[in-house]
């Protein structure tokens, strides 16, 4: 029987020449622009990026033209191709550094890369893994100082999820813990932000952002702020900003991105 990575993977390696096209609505490319925005406000122009669950590189070679040198690794062989296709000057400059390899081998047998300074994970990559430690484990032996992990997850708390009985009946099997989500046609979880920081004890949470119509970012170190993606968009009315401007914006945005650093 198929892991879980596994049986991602061959979901993936079937999608792969389609696959951008499933990521076109604006909510997508939004988040998109706010997720690479936010990894050039934290990790400096120059750093080595691990783009964890690259895709078909269209992160990679953003960062890769931002000046950053990219390790971009999938555990879809499918998926790693379409990158090369893209992103083939840039790997032949050696600013993208491409690798496939299932997901037990990354734990296991770690490639001669050189030390990322931080690792990146966009559009809910991490949702596919229900064990988070070994990898946070790995992430905090491999990085170099200080350390930044950046990714982005499925909001766990959506009101779209809320309102449907099995979310709840998921939460309470999960206990705190990571929900399945979906198993077909390929499996998911859903991990609420509390468990996942438990998943990374090494690591402490310094910014957190609710992606959707708009974008909302909490920094919490050195001090509070709210940053904003989006507010150009006339479709977004008044009332929209008011609620995102409130506690219930939490439940907003299909996506939530966790800005991690390493301590010490």
């Amino acid at each position: 029987m198929a892991t879980d990575p596994e049986q991602n993977a061959a979901f993936y390696d079937d999608l792969a020449a389609h696959y951008d096209g499933h990521l076109t609505s604006p909510y997508d490319v939004l988040a998109r622009a706010a997720f690479q925005d936010l990894v050039a406000r934290n990790v400096p122009t120059g750093s080595t990026l691990l783009d964890f669950g690259c895709g078909t590189g269209v992160d990679a070679l953003d960062y890769a033209h931002r000046g950053y040198r990219v390790l971009a690794y999938d555990n879809s062989a499918g998926m790693v191709a379409e990158l090369e296709r893209r992103c083939r000057h840039e790997i032949a400059a050696g600013a993208i550094l491409p690798y496939s390899s299932d997901y037990s081998t990354l734990l296991n047998r770690w490639p001669d890369w050189p030390a990322p300074n931080a690792a990146i994970a966009n559009f809910a990559v991490l949702n596919s893994i229900r064990d988070l430690r070994s990898l946070f484990d790995i992430f905090a032996q491999r990085l170099a100082p200080p350390g930044w992990v950046i990714v982005s997850i499925l909001n766990p708390i959506h009101w779209t999820k809320l309102r449907e009985p099995r979310w709840w009946l998921h939460a309470l099997q999960a206990r705190g813990g990571s929900a399945l989500y979906l198993t077909h046609p390929f499996v998911s979880y859903l991990h609420f932000v509390r468990s996942l920081l438990q998943s990374a004890p090494q690591f402490h949470l310094t910014g957190r952002a609710n992606a959707g119509r708009l974008v909302r970012y909490d920094e919490f170190l050195p001090a509070k702020q709210q940053l904003w993606w989006g507010t150009e968009d006339g479709q977004a009315g008044r009332g929209t900003r008011v609620l995102w401007n409130t506690p219930a914006h939490k439940l907003l945005g299909h996506f939530v991105f966790l800005v991690l650093r390493r301590d010490g």
